[in-house]
């Protein structure tokens, strides 16, 4: 699916990064013995590699109890990022009016590899509020984001990156079996954009919408979501045209 020639990879360099993704997604510090077992190599080859990162400030290690954590030099990576990439400044704009004009929490996600994270997640000021955090992993069959990254290949594709299922059940409204899910991304096809309800968080519904981009970008959508509970003056259908505007005007500005 992603074209890499392993055989090109430098095996150190593809070893500390994953060090560095299984020390920010654990719930607590992670040893070095721990990080070996975790990625199956010596505990040698992970002290290097550990001291190396801890040295250049990309982990930090705590004196008394020897565990790693993620260091802030880490930061500098994702606020170049923010102050350059002009598809996150212009999406930011527009996320910032489709959250002030609904008052709806809204969000952006890119595909990388099978999985889908966040980009930037900002909160509205509704009673109910779905918080989340760039870096972050959302499921792509129960998310309207998610939904749309998997419309924007075809049947076979989507087949082959669920796999054979079943899916994890996030809630009694998920829809597990890989195949069953074809018919939401048909109709997420054909309408240009996706509506989730209750599928990922009980009690809230999303819509989402696709930025097409040039073929080599990576698979990006952005979404909206609210409570029909407590922000009873919102029409999905309204929601709807207003994140496929956002997307579109980020389509074009994705694309020159």
């Amino acid at each position: 699916m992603d074209g890499v020639n392993h055989m090109s990879k430098s095996q150190s360099l593809d070893r500390g990064l994953e060090i560095l993704e299984a020390v920010n997604q654990a719930e607590r510090p992670m040893g070095t013995r721990e990080l070996a077992r975790v990625l199956e190599l010596s505990p040698a080859i992970v002290q290097r590699l550990v001291n190396t990162l801890a040295e250049r400030h990309y982990l930090q290690r705590d004196p008394d109890t020897k565990r790693y954590t993620i260091g802030y030099q880490t930061l500098t990576f994702g606020a170049s990022l923010m102050r350059r990439d002009n598809l996150l400044i212009e999406a930011r704009k527009e996320l910032e009016e489709v959250t002030r004009k609904l008052r709806v929490d809204s969000y952006m996600a890119a595909l990388q590899g099978r999985r889908a994270i966040y980009l930037m997640c900002l909160a509205g000021d509704a009673p109910v509020s779905v918080r989340a955090e760039p870096g972050e992993v959302l499921s792509l069959h129960s998310t309207a984001i998610g939904k749309c990254i998997l419309a924007s290949f075809s049947d076979e594709q989507v087949l082959e990156i669920l796999g054979p299922g079943p899916l994890p059940a996030i809630t009694s409204k998920t829809v597990t079996d890989p195949r069953l899910l074809l018919d939401d991304i048909h109709l997420t096809r054909e309408r240009g954009f996706a509506v989730v309800q209750h599928e990922n968080i009980d009690g809230i519904i999303s819509v989402g919408a696709l930025i097409k981009q040039p073929v080599s970008g990576p698979r990006t959508a952005i979404s909206l979501s609210f409570s029909p509970y407590f922000s009873k003056d919102i029409d999905v259908e309204e929601a709807a045209a207003i994140i496929v505007a956002a997307a579109r005007r980020l389509s074009r500005i994705a694309v020159t």
